[in-house]
């Protein structure tokens, strides 16, 4: 399957601190929430943390988006408020996910990936509406889906709505 990269959804996350540089570019920034999972160490903490200063900042280590005080934090969230969500691909997207259906916008977020293309991901089924959490599979590759088993295509697209790749019927081409 021949795609062109420059016309998929796929997202093209930084595993640099320039996100961070341009979310603050010519905006008046009040506060800021570093959200973070497991993967992110102190360093990258600390790093993330000098990056912002003197700005006041809270720190928010969220394991999973639902719970762990994230909707209290963001029924406080203010005009000028910036997030900064470091971590895997996977938390990154769910928290991004979470936080544009809270409110925020697009560019009130910057994204810092820690783990480069570690090849799990989220597979949301086109046919069943199931995402398969944690599939150890490629972009272009196949994996049965966990809700209907059918053998799923993931392609080049990634729906921000489910923080996952979209999987179509490998053989949907092919069906009468």
């Amino acid at each position: 399957m021949a795609v062109s990269m420059r016309s998929t959804s796929v997202p093209r996350w930084r595993s640099d601190y320039s996100a961070v540089d341009d979310l603050a570019a010519g905006a008046l920034v009040t506060f800021y929430v570093l959200v973070s999972d497991g993967s992110v160490g102190a360093r990258v903490l600390r790093e993330l943390s000098e990056r912002v200063a003197p700005v006041p900042t809270r720190t928010l280590a969220v394991e999973n988006v639902d719970g762990s005080g994230f909707d209290d934090l963001l029924s406080e969230a203010r005009i000028g408020w910036r997030f900064v969500v470091a971590g895997s691909e996977r938390t990154v997207g769910a928290v991004r996910s979470h936080l544009i259906s809270a409110g925020a916008l697009p560019a009130e977020i910057a994204a810092v990936i820690s783990d480069g293309d570690t090849g799990v991901r989220d597979v949301y089924c086109a046919h069943c509406h199931t995402t398969s959490p944690n599939v150890p599979v490629t972009v272009g590759g196949q994996t049965p889906c966990t809700g209907c088993s059918e053998e799923l295509t993931v392609y080049y697209h990634f729906s921000r709505r489910h923080s996952a790749y979209l999987g179509y019927r490998a053989d949907a081409e092919e069906l009468p």
